[in-house]
């Protein structure tokens, strides 16, 4: 488990074009490896469960990026600062051919995210 903290900002919008809203964070100097893992974000000191994504941007610029794709929430938070807790890593970050090849990825990738949450509301 690792946790950090970021502040809110503007990305390039490619989440919200492919369907997957993304909270871009200004903190890309972790002590991370590289990869898509579980995680917990509080926002606004409420937990939401969610992905986070660290690393290169293999399929578009290779730019380095923390962002959070945090489930059932649809808010405007710019600027809002975040705690985002890594709580596994479920895989490597890859290049994907094409847009909807990386669709299809993070589909799975929200799949496993609500398996996870099921599995430990059930618990």
């Amino acid at each position: 488990m690792y946790i950090f903290s970021g502040k809110v900002i503007k990305g390039e919008g490619r989440g919200v074009k492919i369907g997957f809203h993304t909270a871009n964070l200004d903190n890309t100097s972790l002590s991370l490896n590289y990869g898509v893992y579980l995680a917990e974000v509080n926002v606004g000191n409420k937990i939401h469960k969610g992905l986070l994504h660290f690393g290169p941007q293999k399929t578009f610029n290779n730019k380095i990026t923390a962002e959070v794709y945090i489930k059932d929430f649809d808010s405007k938070i710019y600027g809002e600062k975040l705690k985002v807790m890594a709580v596994k890593k479920i895989r490597r970050i890859k290049k994907f051919k094409n847009i909807k090849s990386l669709t299809k990825q993070i589909e799975k990738d929200l799949a496993f995210l609500n398996q996870k949450s099921k599995e430990i509301h059930n618990s």
